[in-house]
């Protein structure tokens, strides 16, 4: 018996896509021939752009404060010399583009002859759709956003698969952060039928697909933030990061090494930090900023740290990264109107204890940088709330203990 599938395309209006979602998430939740189709509709509703002259590949993710995947893995696939057309999603609170962004000079926006020579120049180039590419897979979004279908797998495969179809990515890996707050699996049992769904659309386009599950529901590594994720970069650059951020920086790579060819691997598994950095201002030059510029926001970051955080109490360091979210978003949101590059950045906090460590009541937990333009006192109680309540008992990546009280 054949199935009969329904589908949207570039002609639809809302009303016929707000149908089709509602279709998808009470026929079809989870079945990769409605995601492929979907993709491959998505991103033929725009430009296509095909690179020439090596193997392509990118990791992307589902999305989740903390994570600097997005930005260190296309310089560890640059080792190992494959090439990474990168088109990004603005992130909520502090996505790949986003932060590149922040360096005076980047152009995001890219046209085809801009795209190829970014390619040319640097083998990197990472920029946002703006129209061009897949602009039906932002329709689709905005209204899944309104009609609560944000996590279905189904059309996140979709929207995933859309963008490396787009830009003719061959090796897709994929970071499937796995959090309670997460939309492409809650738990890791959801996450891995999920990433298997992802896997099996992709290979219906002749795309190889290598997701990795993490485990997202504690902070990755300490510097969230749009301009705190540059200080992370140029603090690996440096080699002078702590044992959180380095572990961190360890997991990127081994995304990258999960979607690279295995010939290529080896020169991905001994790149050095001074070879990430080259990479990176490669790529910073190809798009029209500069290392200067970038050391610019970089120290412009530093020097806003003038807020410390302490703990209320005695206990185990505790973030809640929902709770963190909101309130990045809520201020990007509402100082949106006061920036030209589209990507307000008028917050960020450097954690200073891991998850589940120990900290005495008034001990520093964080440092926060806070625009002036903020109510200062308000700000600081949202962060305290989310940042300074340790707990009775540890919890943190591998560990949870559990409170007999409870």
């Amino acid at each position: 018996m054949t199935k009969t599938y329904r589908t949207v395309d570039s002609g639809s209006s809302d009303t016929d896509i707000a149908n089709f979602l509602a279709w998808v998430k009470a026929n079809a939740p989870a079945d990769e021939e409605v995601a492929a189709n979907l993709a491959f509709v998505l991103a033929r509703s725009g430009e296509t752009f095909r690179s020439t002259g090596g193997v392509t590949a990118d990791v992307a993710s589902t999305g989740g404060p903390s994570s600097l995947s997005t930005l260190l893995c296309p310089l560890y696939l640059r080792a190992g010399g494959l090439i990474v057309p990168k088109l990004g999603v603005p992130g909520r609170p502090a996505g790949g583009v986003d932060c590149l962004a922040q360096v005076q000079g980047y152009r995001i926006a890219l046209g085809e002859d801009e795209l190829k020579s970014a390619i040319r120049a640097s083998g990197y180039a990472h920029f946002v759709a703006s129209g061009r590419y897949a602009p039906l897979d932002a329709r689709v979004f905005k209204l899944r956003q309104q009609h609560n279908a944000q996590e279905v797998p189904t059309l996140v495969a979709a929207s995933l698969l859309s963008k490396k179809l787009a830009v003719g990515v061959q090796r897709a890996g994929l970071d499937v952060r796995v959090a309670p707050h997460g939309n492409f699996g809650r738990t890791w049992d959801d996450a891995r039928a999920n990433a298997a769904l992802f896997v099996r659309a992709a290979s219906r386009h002749g795309v190889h697909a290598f997701p990795v599950l993490t485990d997202g529901a504690f902070p990755y590594q300490p510097f969230i933030g749009r301009s705190e994720a540059l200080l992370a970069l140029a603090t690996l650059f440096r080699s002078n990061a702590d044992p959180w951020l380095e572990s961190h920086k360890r997991l990127c790579r081994q995304l990258s090494l999960a979607v690279a060819p295995a010939d290529l691997r080896p020169s991905i598994n001994r790149a050095t930090a001074s070879e990430l950095k080259q990479h990176f201002l490669a790529n910073l030059d190809a798009q029209g900023a500069s290392e200067q510029a970038f050391d610019v926001a970089v120290r412009s970051c530093e020097s806003g740290h003038t807020h410390t955080l302490c703990a209320v109490s005695d206990g185990f360091a505790s973030y809640s990264l929902e709770q963190i979210r909101r309130i990045f978003v809520k201020h990007q949101e509402s100082t949106a109107a006061t920036v030209t590059s589209g990507f307000p950045d008028p917050l960020g906090i450097v954690l200073l204890q891991e998850p589940g460590e120990w900290v005495a009541q008034g001990q520093p937990v964080a440092t926060a940088r806070i625009a002036t333009t903020l109510d200062t006192a308000q700000v600081r109680r949202e962060l305290e709330s989310a940042l300074c309540r340790p707990g009775c008992q540890p919890h943190g990546q591998g560990i949870e203990g559990l409170d007999e009280h409870e």
